[in-house]
């Protein structure tokens, strides 16, 4: 009889060398080809992936946050989920996977990690862009260290709107709060990021980058080295929290573009006492407690062997 585990979605993630961790340190990104070596999984993900957009998956909870719906959001549109690891136990393989947190907590240099969210990015063919803008803002309530492990689920490339990677821009001086798009609050007074719509689908991509370079000494974004990432399906890249990131609309007309980012704490991370956390993230923050609780960020690397226990159910069908 076939043991459960030889189902299980497989990782295979080559060492990480002293010349892989400067490179990430100098320029705030690495890519690592097939990091999922089985193809045949890697095409039930993608397909998964996709089914979850449908409500088509087997946990029988609702997402925490979508932004596409079938029959209802424009066609073009870039569609993202939010938290897919709850809502369905294929994904949740991939996302609460002991390797990858592994790789993620050698980079963030802590002694465990922890889940504070996955995002299905689904670009259709012709789909719109994704602004230029950093992941640490959105989780400055609960961390001040973040890692982003951005997984292919299909071919990716400027020719299918690949995410694109402004080198280097981790180690620029932080924006003060009334210049920064990822801080300003909208009008419920919710810390959210890019309240003024320039995350999704804006006319120019690159549009986020204007306040940032001015304050850090640039005269035009053309000083700038951009990286897109070139990646077979399977394959990965990982970037600082602080790094400055977006993607271009899909110019192909029959290559679409999906992926999961899954984005790390250390595992010790609490919520801020001075950072107010926006709906995404306070509707999980207990009553009179700072703590992250595990039931919602599982611990899935620890050096010590802790995972979170719910990992266990998590992966099941």
């Amino acid at each position: 009889m076939n043991n459960i585990n030889d189902d299980l979605i497989k990782c295979q993630i080559r060492e990480i060398t002293k010349q892989d961790k400067e490179f990430y340190e100098k320029n705030g990104y690495l890519v690592l080809d097939d990091i999922l070596p089985n193809k045949k999984q890697v095409d039930k993900l993608l397909k998964r992936a996709k089914d979850c957009f449908f409500a088509n998956y087997d946990k029988g909870i609702v997402p925490d946050e979508v932004s596409w719906r079938p029959g209802l959001s424009l066609d073009d549109k870039t569609r993202e989920m939010v938290n897919s690891w709850k809502t369905d136990s294929l994904m949740a393989q991939l996302i609460l996977n002991e390797d990858i947190g592994k790789l993620a907590c050698d980079l963030l240099d802590c002694d465990s990690v922890l889940i504070a969210q996955d995002d299905i990015f689904w670009k259709p063919v012709n789909g719109k862009s994704i602004g230029m803008h950093q992941d640490y803002p959105y989780f400055e309530c609960m961390s001040k260290k973040v890692l982003t492990v951005w997984i292919a689920l299909t071919d990716v490339s400027k020719e299918n709107g690949t995410v694109e990677f402004v080198e280097g821009s981790h180690k620029w001086d932080d924006l003060p709060i009334i210049n920064n798009n990822n801080n300003n609050n909208d009008d419920d007074g919710n810390n959210e990021s890019y309240s003024n719509n320039e995350f999704h689908a804006p006319i120019n991509y690159l549009k986020g980058l204007e306040g940032a370079i001015k304050y850090n000494g640039f005269k035009s974004i053309d000083e700038l080295t951009i990286h897109p990432v070139t990646v077979k399906a399977g394959g990965c890249s990982i970037h600082h929290g602080k790094l400055w990131h977006g993607s271009n609309s899909n110019p192909s007309s029959f290559k679409e573009r999906v992926s999961v980012a899954i984005h790390f704490a250390p595992g010790d991370s609490v919520f801020s006492d001075t950072v107010k956390p926006c709906f995404s993230f306070g509707r999980y923050k207990m009553y009179r407690s700072n703590k992250l609780e595990e039931s919602f960020y599982p611990i899935t690397f620890s050096k010590n062997a802790y995972k979170s226990p719910i990992i266990i159910d998590a992966i099941k069908k």
